[in-house]
């Protein structure tokens, strides 16, 4: 079995790569602001002391409750757009595939135009894939210990 190299596969993956790329240091960023945020020591304090602070404490703990949400739904949006730009990497590599073929019917179809545009196809899957499952991970994680802490701070207001 011929193995592929991480930047063969990102050259056959081609400018989507970029996008995934991007989604990825995004999920990665939320992922370490969530770790320190939802911190008990971080966000119990500080809500805590904004709700007792406030002049309507309900309304405030509802904000605060739906910022510690709103934070962590990043990861789901993430995991979410990511297999789909891997799907549009599916699709445009089938069209070159196909095209490939199509414009080359005359002189006899060559196996590697087939074979390149498949390629794309599966690189970007792959790698939206990738991208999505840890993303859809974290989010579970973040979203349990989102709950968890607002529970923490109704127990202490």
């Amino acid at each position: 079995m011929n193995a592929i190299t991480f930047g063969q596969a990102w050259n056959y993956g081609g400018p989507l790569m970029w996008v995934l790329a991007f989604l990825s240091v995004m999920a990665l960023a939320v992922v370490i602001y969530l770790w320190y945020a939802q911190r008990t020591g971080v966000c119990v304090p500080d809500a805590v002391a904004r709700i007792r602070a406030a002049r309507d404490p309900e309304a405030e703990g509802g904000r605060i409750a739906e910022s510690m949400m709103a934070s962590v739904d990043w990861l789901a949006d993430i995991a979410a757009i990511a297999p789909l730009v891997g799907l549009l990497g599916t699709v445009l590599g089938m069209f070159q595939a196909f095209g490939g073929i199509a414009s080359d019917v005359a002189a006899g179809a060559k196996p590697v135009v087939l074979a390149q545009g498949v390629s794309q196809a599966i690189v970007t899957t792959i790698f939206g894939l990738v991208v999505a499952i840890p993303a859809l991970a974290f989010h579970a994680i973040f979203r349990r210990r989102a709950l968890k802490r607002i529970a923490e701070i109704e127990e202490r207001v």
